[in-house]
């Protein structure tokens, strides 16, 4: 595989294929990733559109020791998302961050009816390449900007009169939580009950 023009761009992908190959250690129970068919839009994208991906290559440089996480989404029903890479360039709050998801991009060109007379057939693929179903990665690459940030300010016990306002403001909800804590009490006493007689049938035949 030719190397990439510009080094840090490079240097990402060598970051993203160790990576996966980590990530590949701990699928011992499930398929493991395979990892040409999801770098390969990258690795393209890459080399052939080197400008698209400034702001994105200044930020590598300017944050070298950035650390990279995969998630392997593959189990959703429409892989959206398959598989998610995280790019956090620091672990200091409101830096910017990235984020890559791959998505398959399906091409139904035709099932395949390829022989082996025919130009570019491949007997390890039983296929020519050309013209048949085919599934690719699509990738997105997001630059995640953090705003701002909250947390609460007081304890369990100020929540607790936070909760009885909103309930006081909407009767709807209020209700409904009613109802549903109602339906978990007498829940709860059937479980009761329930064990109490079993012990109680317990003691009954010592």
């Amino acid at each position: 595989m030719q190397k990439i023009k510009d080094n840090t761009l490079q240097e990402f992908l060598n970051k993203v294929i160790k990576n996966l190959k980590i990530k590949n250690v701990t699928l011992l129970d499930k398929d493991t990733i395979d990892i040409p068919f999801t770098i390969s839009t990258l690795y393209q994208n890459f080399q052939n559109h080197t400008n698209r991906y400034k702001d994105f290559i200044e930020d590598l440089k300017k944050y070298p020791n950035y650390d990279i996480v995969i998630h392997d989404n593959r189990d959703n029903y429409d892989m959206s998302e398959a598989i998610i890479i995280y790019i956090y360039l620091t672990n200091k709050q409101f830096y910017p961050s990235y984020k890559i998801d791959f998505i398959c991009d399906n091409r139904y060109y035709g099932f395949c009816e390829c022989t082996p007379d025919m130009p570019d057939y491949r007997e390890d693929k039983h296929c020519c390449g050309h013209g048949c179903d085919a599934v690719f990665y699509q990738f997105n690459l997001y630059k995640i900007l953090p705003c701002t940030s909250g947390f609460w300010e007081g304890d369990e016990h100020d929540y607790w009169n936070f909760e009885d306002e909103f309930y006081l403001n909407d009767k709807e909800l209020a209700k409904k939580k009613e109802k549903e804590n109602r339906e978990r009490e007498i829940e709860e006493l059937k479980n009761k009950i329930k064990s109490d007689q079993k012990r109680l049938a317990e003691l009954e035949n010592i």
